[in-house]
């Protein structure tokens, strides 16, 4: 299944993210669950806790914010574990 499926409509998309907002944020910042950086929603992206090359979905329980260069860190890394470039 495309990754575009899995992460639903731009309309689910905006609906995440609010709900990241409602429960991780203060005074309408959150912060990035890896660096601490505080972000707007428009900063946001939503980081699956469990991976979907393992399973994980973008259930309320398995997601939290991340701003995008700590996604992009986050895909990188596994990408090349599951490509046996390094190491755990």
């Amino acid at each position: 299944m495309p990754n575009g499926n899995q992460r639903g409509s731009a309309e689910d998309r905006r609906r995440r993210t609010a709900w990241l907002f409602v429960t991780f944020g203060v005074d309408g910042v959150v912060t990035c669950t890896f660096c601490a950086v505080p972000m707007l929603p428009e900063d946001c992206t939503t980081d699956r806790i469990v991976p979907g090359c393992q399973g994980g979905t973008y259930r309320r329980d398995n997601i939290r914010p991340a701003c995008k260069p700590c996604q992009d860190e986050q895909g990188y890394r596994l990408s090349a574990l599951q490509r046996g470039l390094i190491r755990c």
